[in-house]
């Protein structure tokens, strides 16, 4: 048979990429929603596409060498009408190393205003698990490049009787990071491995301290089923979204070292110091003036409609995180094709107003009230 005309995931007509931006856009596409073919009139959300993806494509776009900003992308989400709205990368950023006090961002102040039992150990940690192993000598080499690479993550923070500050070190300010190996092959049963790597995560979860660093800290198990590697950084200084940037970089600076090639990662974009300098500016600006006075009326009729939900009992002492728990389910393979990229067709929505008008409908049911205050995360990217 010969190959259907349209798009699969989307059911637009192929029309392919003619010009070099177009070209650029839709390499991009194809890499970042993983689909193996993108035309002219294929749409962003139906492919799949979300906040976060967004934010990749704008990534990656910049490494291709075209300035695309997200509002463009969510204002024209189809391929032919987005990429006149991409223009060449005229400014480059300073590829120097990046060290010196810095501002802390709103979101920093924010949590250390929150005076945390212990503000060392508040981690964000992922295990990554390799069934033939990593090669420990490329893994430290990778790992160097990363926090040479990426400057925020050489950030220490410490307390002063104004209050605390930060200092971005440099790369030959203290250690770039820290990697504990264990040989775990020895240890066949499962729930005394499971004990034993458990100490081991704790133990290194436990020993970050924010006025020395690194604020990066990873452990190497070798074990039967292969290498778990455990990376843990301080929330200070990652984020959900920046998690996956840190993954690409550090697959590609492994792969080069595996490889014995230089290790060369994407251009840098603007350091962490320089946006919190201009946040600041901005938040400062009169430009902000009408933007305060619009949230804080609508803060003000949410508080006013707040309704307090159902307890089951009266709590005396403050909640913890400890006391919060979860509840897991799975979607069939389907249900997820639905949600994540049929069901945006209707309204041009995203997978999270989907979630959150769900949760509206179960609030509502529950509560009997038709108004909910809700505090989203937003990794302090507002």
């Amino acid at each position: 048979l010969p190959a259907p005309e349209g798009n699969l995931h989307s059911g637009a007509d192929y029309v392919a990429p003619r010009t070099a931006p177009e070209r650029a856009l839709v390499v991009v596409w194809q890499s970042v929603l993983g689909v193996p073919t993108v035309g002219m009139l294929d749409n962003f959300f139906e492919l799949g596409g979300d906040s976060i993806k967004a934010i990749q494509i704008v990534s990656r776009a910049f490494q291709a060498g075209y300035k695309l900003d997200m509002k463009d992308l969510f204002r024209y989400p189809i391929v032919a009408t987005l990429a006149p709205h991409m223009h060449e990368v005229s400014r480059m950023v300073d590829q120097g190393e990046v060290s010196g006090e810095t501002a802390l961002l709103p979101i920093q102040h924010e949590f250390f205003a929150q005076e945390q039992v212990d503000v060392h150990h508040f981690n964000q940690a992922v295990m990554l698990h390799r069934e033939q192993g990593f090669d420990e000598s490329a893994l430290r080499q990778a790992l160097g490049k990363l926090t040479k690479h990426h400057d925020a993550l050489r950030m220490v923070f410490s307390k002063t009787e104004q209050g605390y500050k930060a200092w971005n070190r440099g790369i030959q300010e203290g250690e770039l990071y820290q990697l504990d190996v264990l040989d775990f092959r020895d240890i066949t049963d499962e729930a005394m491995l499971s004990v034993a790597m458990e100490a081991k995560a704790t133990e290194i979860q436990s020993s970050i301290q924010l006025q020395e660093g690194p604020l990066l800290k990873a452990g190497l198990f070798h074990c039967v089923d292969g290498d778990h590697l455990l990376m843990v950084i301080h929330h200070l200084v990652v984020d959900g979204v920046s998690w996956r940037i840190l993954f690409e970089d550090l697959t590609t600076a492994y792969e080069q070292a595996i490889h014995e090639e230089v290790l060369q990662l994407p251009d840098k974009t603007d350091s962490f110091r320089s946006w919190a300098r201009q946040l600041s500016s901005y938040a400062n600006s009169t430009d902000m003036d009408s933007e305060h006075a619009y949230w804080e009326q609508w803060n003000a009729a949410a508080l006013a409609d707040q309704v307090r939900l159902p307890e089951d009992q009266a709590q005396a002492e403050p909640f913890t995180l400890a006391d919060t728990d979860s509840v897991a389910f799975q979607l069939t393979e389907e249900e997820t094709e639905r949600l994540l990229k049929q069901a945006h067709r209707a309204y041009n929505t995203e997978v999270n107003d989907l979630l959150l008008t769900a949760l509206g409908m179960m609030l509502y049911t529950w509560t009997g009230h038709e108004r909910s205050l809700i505090h989203l995360e937003g990794h302090g990217r507002e």
